[in-house]
């Protein structure tokens, strides 16, 4: 997993030459992007296409989005690219069959063509050798195929087809995308400081700006592997980190095995000795010894990881952002380092052994025939040092699996206010020529009238984002009676458009004040709701309702709105149902401020799920060949507690597997320290130890042990776990009573463990001890 995203290099032509360039506010603070790393299309098209920068050689640009694929039965949606002409030759790859985009083709009023995926020819064309320069319906545009790409290119996110960027996302052609993904090709001899120096020269005002403000931004340059893996966030490590802990526990296991047998065969080393062997033989004697072991383990452990690959291809939290050639495989590079990590083990247990035999009183062992006491020499603190660290490794491990396992309690348990199990959501995507506001109104009333005469349905609303201000910075909200406006912190980003009904279909409770209604039409007042958040903050301890805001709607223009409601605090318009965070949500009336991109929600009388595909009949009918998303609002929900649901499962396994092999080290240790003390405990029973006595004995040396390794790994899980910090919702990192229950269930476990070597000690008879002895 580390090789495919962090080391291995990128599949592309001159892979350590590419950079990406993203657009960021110009104040804010500097460092590759992690969540938008794109670059305005006006930017793009007007500044970088045509501003001469010296470093780069190539410049493509990329986004993605989905089409409805028609081949005669029902539109089939598929997921394309549309890039820039170059693309293809920046990254090195060619057709199958046809040709890629010439400059011809990226220009506005070029004839439509179209690039296929290897996948999509095979899947929904038949794999017809004759498909350059026929036509293909995407939406509601037919497209000349020119051309098929290799099998296994789908660049960059299973992409299935590839458009050229101009004809689709001119500011003419009203597109739904305005932004895009731009990397670029070092010039041979040029370094990055170079491009960062010479982007940073770019005048602001030629980035689409003259705002010197908050509304300025600027251009960054990064390498591109650092889009793969920002994309993947610190899980990748994370998981890492956890398989570590696991496999160092399970080294101090066979360490403390390895440590048992060489102590058992110090006779044997002895009798050697006492023939001629020299020290340098018997070591290699135990290197060989371990070196078969750890070979041996190493090729059963590559078979495993053949098999297992399969499943961690399909873990939805290992799945990062990768283009095509960086997938997870175990090549010669995967199998060369676990085959040199296992004899890096086999060689420190070597040295272990080697250690206790060089040190050894060979002779004195072969005059008393068996070794001293076992369990207080050196080879037993060795042993109690091994099981140490594996309690204070199982400890981080347990710690995290409780921290996880509590936020997806935490999580199922959270109120998102509304009600998500009753109902249906459906988004179309209307056509360009549409998205004007005499025909998208028009379809939109239709939609929610037919929806709304559905069987078993019970209230129908929609939803539409409405952008505020500009991408780089939010609009300025100002409340009545203020003369300057709200500070950036408690103001929306953006507004919803949202119907009469909205509400009571989504289960949402009015908290003051009243909903929308059918009077608030375009010729009504300009009215507005806001949530329980914004009313606290914008308005404490009093009453919003009648409150007005001056709003920017866009720049230099405003609207002065009425509250007339405030809604409960509810996360149904949040893209994360469960992570987000509370903030002000502002609604206005979706006839004063309508939108070409409305979603659609119908909230059944009984179970939603039958009314999903009429649901989505009546969208695909009334907006034919164009792709189309419905799905149940509790699916949603789920499918974001299930990836929760999962970090918590796997690190829970791991920390289950850690603490078995930590209590085996415990038993393993106990066991032996009584098998060596046999003579010891049967002089304590002669002399009248009870039998509660010697288990009481027992028991405290695995409770010592245990209690080291609790002191060892809880302030080091407290450092560790503050890793996971990304991963943790409603859970802080230090929480007590993770900690306690922790220590509480490794003591427990460990008495558990200890309790069979504890009972062979109480059942010892003192004469055969003391004959034996």
């Amino acid at each position: 997993m580390i090789d495919a995203v962090r080391l291995r290099a990128l599949p592309f032509k001159d892979a350590s030459r590419l950079v990406q360039l993203s657009e960021v506010p110009r104040y804010a603070q500097a460092g590759p992007c992690r969540s938008s790393c794109s670059v305005s299309y006006v930017t793009y098209a007007n500044v970088l296409r045509k501003y001469p920068l010296r470093s780069l050689d190539v410049l493509a640009a990329y986004t993605s989005g989905g089409k409805a694929l028609n081949t005669g039965g029902e539109p089939v949606l598929v997921v394309g690219g549309v890039v820039s002409q170059n693309l293809f030759e920046l990254l090195g790859v060619r057709p199958q069959l046809g040709r890629a985009f010439f400059p011809e083709d990226d220009r506005l009023g070029a004839a439509p063509v179209v690039v296929l995926s290897h996948d999509l020819w095979t899947s929904q064309l038949g794999q017809d050798p004759a498909v350059v320069g026929k036509t293909v319906k995407l939406s509601d545009t037919h497209y000349t195929v020119i051309g098929v790409m290799p099998a296994g290119f789908n660049y960059e996110v299973g992409s299935q087809f590839w458009l050229p960027v101009t004809p689709v996302l001119d500011p003419s052609t009203r597109p739904s995308i305005r932004a895009v993904t731009v990397i670029a090709r070092l010039a041979p001899g040029r370094t990055l400081a170079q491009l960062r120096s010479e982007v940073a020269a770019i005048d602001p005002a030629a980035l689409g700006s003259t705002d010197k403000g908050a509304g300025a931004t600027r251009l960054e340059a990064v390498p591109l592997r650092e889009r793969y893996t920002g994309s993947t966030g610190s899980h990748d490590l994370i998981f890492a980190a956890v398989v570590l802990c696991v496999l160092l526990i399970a080294c101090a296991n066979v360490a403390n095995l390895a440590l048992v047998r060489t102590l058992n065969q110090l006779k044997e080393f002895a009798l050697r000795s006492a023939l001629g062997a020299r020290p340098a033989r018997l070591v290699r004697g135990l290197v060989v010894q371990n070196a078969v072991l750890v070979l041996v383990a190493a090729a059963i452990g590559l078979l495993f990881a053949a098999w297992f690959l399969g499943v961690l291809q399909s873990l939805a939290v290992l799945q990062s952002l990768r283009p095509s050639g960086m997938e997870y495989r175990l090549d010669a590079r995967a199998a060369g380092f676990a085959v040199l990590l296992a004899l890096t083990v086999g060689l420190l247990l070597s040295t272990v052994s080697a250690r206790i035999v060089i040190r050894a009183d060979l002779q004195r062992t072969l005059r008393l025939g068996s070794v001293a006491s076992g369990g207080r020499g050196a080879g037993g603190r060795i042993q109690q040092l091994f099981v140490v660290a594996q309690i204070a490794s199982a400890v981080v491990l347990l710690t995290g699996a409780g921290l996880l396992t509590r936020t997806a309690l935490h999580l199922s348990r959270l109120d998102l206010g509304f009600d998500a199990p009753k109902v249906v959501q459906g988004s179309p995507s209307f056509p360009h020529p549409w998205r004007v506001k005499e025909k998208y109104l028009s379809v939109t009333r239709q939609i929610q009238m037919e929806l709304g005469q559905l069987p078993g349905t019970a209230l129908v609303g929609i939803r539409a984002g409405i952008p505020l201000g500009s991408p780089a910075a939010p609009a300025d909200v100002t409340l009545e009676g203020q003369e300057f406006p709200l500070p950036r912190g408690v103001i929306p980003t953006g507004a919803f458009a949202v119907s009469p009904g909205y509400f009571r279909t989504l289960g949402i409770s009015v908290a003051q004040g009243r909903e929308f209604t059918d009077r608030d039409t375009e010729n009504a007042p300009p009215v507005a709701m806001i949530n329980q958040w914004a009313a606290r903050r914008w308005w404490p301890g009093t009453d919003p309702v009648g409150r007005t805001i001056k709003l920017d709607t866009a720049s230099g223009l405003s609207v002065t709105l009425t509250v007339v409601g405030v809604a409960r605090d509810n996360r149904a318009a949040q893209p994360s149902l469960l992570l987000a965070e509370d903030g002000p949500e502002l609604y206005r009336p979706y006839e004063q401020a309508p939108s070409a991109f409305p979603t659609f929600f119908v909230r059944a009388t009984g179970a939603p799920a039958p009314l999903q595909k009429p649901v989505r009949e009546i969208l695909v009918r009334l907006v034919p060949d164009r792709p189309l998303f419905t799905s149940l609002a509790s699916d949603l929900v789920d499918a974001q507690l299930s990836t929760v649901r999962l970090n918590a499962v796997q690190i829970v396994a791991f920390a289950l597997i850690g603490l078995c092999l930590a209590l085996l080290g415990v038993h393993g240790v106990l066991s032996y320290a009584v098998g060596r003390r046999t003579q010891e405990i049967g002089i304590r029973g002669a002399l009248g130890a009870t039998r509660a006595g010697l288990q009481r004995m027992v028991l405290a040396d695995g409770m010592w042990l245990t209690t080291a390794g609790l002191l060892l790994g809880l302030p080091v899980a407290a450092a560790a776990t503050r890793l996971i910090r990304g991963m943790l919702y409603g859970t802080n990192p230090t929480d007590p009573l993770v900690y306690a229950a922790v220590g509480l269930v490794v003591a427990v476990v460990s008495l558990g463990a200890g309790y069979l070597p504890a009972r062979r000690a109480a059942r010892v008879d003192p004469l055969i001890a003391l004959r034996a002895g």
